[in-house]
């Protein structure tokens, strides 16, 4: 007995141009969309490799930030992104489409609830990171909006809620500090986010495309509104689209980034300034700060020394003594170093 798909494409129809029909579906041919599936998939998995091996190491924000609970306004962008991705999908199930919950603004917006709820690990931060090349969806879906087909109440509306959500979640998330983001003059994580956004295209998009004839984020014909028609509009896309994500990412950190704070706070790789590779990080340091655990420990040295070279000459009391203790033992305590 077969799967009963029609909750998931019966109620698409060719009444709307380019969204499945004869004319879509021989916009071009099969055998072009395979090998641009084959070719370009293989192409953005050297891309994803090649930069995986060249990323920092992902460092994370102090404990104390991490254990900190979550604010009203995290809470809030929490629970207005969950509701209104259930009544998209609500929208989705009553007519009928709900294979078109596969396209990348509705995973984004999955992962997005998924960020606002979670705490900050490498994981999530690799996926906050990765899911920042991904504000092309809503920047497009603003540009140029696909509401034709949306006819129940509140449905065209949920449309322009989510899509700015999606852009205004990764900014609180920005501002907030929640998870950290990669330097300015770094692009390895925007090259993987970029590709696997493409990839996700071609591997799964494509193919269901072809076997089921429906358009699913314009990957079986060029919507009404690009300008690249043709036979040639999937490599057009891959080109500009490879110049957007980067250029909408930078540009989102450039304007809304805590620039002064991240300059002072994080190192290249988004994580806390370190001393050293596998150093001891060291906390209220008195004046003067000493930069490196070098310097610390050499302070710690001229103390001891004086300490006891003054105490031998008798010209120390016991509690003087004491005191001095009590102040190098604070260069030798080490805070929590998450790495």
């Amino acid at each position: 007995m077969g799967w009963d798909w029609e909750w998931a494409i019966k109620g698409i129809t060719d009444e709307i141009p380019r969204t499945t029909g004869p004319e879509c579906i021989n916009y071009m041919t099969d055998r072009r969309r395979w090998i641009e599936t084959v070719l370009l998939s293989a192409l953005f998995i050297f891309i994803m490799h090649r930069s995986w091996q060249r990323l920092a190491p992902i460092k994370l924000p102090p404990l104390h930030e991490i254990q900190k609970p979550h604010s009203p306004t995290r809470l809030f962008l929490l629970i207005a992104m969950s509701i209104i991705f259930g009544i998209e999908m609500g929208f989705k199930l009553s007519g009928q489409s709900m294979i078109f919950a596969l396209n990348p603004c509705h995973v984004q917006t999955c992962l997005q609830i998924y960020l606002l709820a979670a705490k900050p690990t490498k994981m999530t931060t690799a996926l906050f990171r990765i899911q920042m090349s991904n504000l092309n969806g809503p920047f497009l879906a603003f540009v140029f909006p696909e509401v034709e087909g949306r006819t129940y109440p509140f449905e065209q509306a949920t449309y322009w809620i989510q899509h700015a959500l999606l852009y205004i979640i990764p900014i609180y998330i920005i501002r907030s500090g929640a998870y950290t983001v990669e330097d300015l003059g770094e692009l390895h994580w925007s090259h993987i986010g970029t590709a696997f956004m493409l990839f996700y295209h071609f591997v799964l998009l494509s193919p269901l495309s072809i076997f089921t004839g429906i358009n699913l984020d314009h990957m079986l014909c060029a919507a009404m509104s690009d300008p690249f028609q043709g036979p040639n509009y999937r490599l057009f896309a891959c080109c500009h689209q490879a110049l957007l994500c980067p250029l909408l990412s930078k540009g989102t950190v450039l304007l809304f980034g805590r620039g002064s704070r991240n300059s002072a706070a994080l190192n290249g790789s988004g994580g806390m300034t370190e001393t050293g590779n596998d150093a001891p990080q060291y906390h209220q340091l008195s004046a003067p700060e000493y930069a490196t655990q070098k310097e610390a420990t050499e302070a710690l040295i001229r103390h001891r020394y004086n300490t006891q070279a003054t105490a031998a000459a008798g010209g120390v009391h016991q509690h003087d003594v004491g005191d001095i203790a009590a102040m190098t033992a604070e260069y030798t305590m080490p805070t929590t170093k998450i790495d």
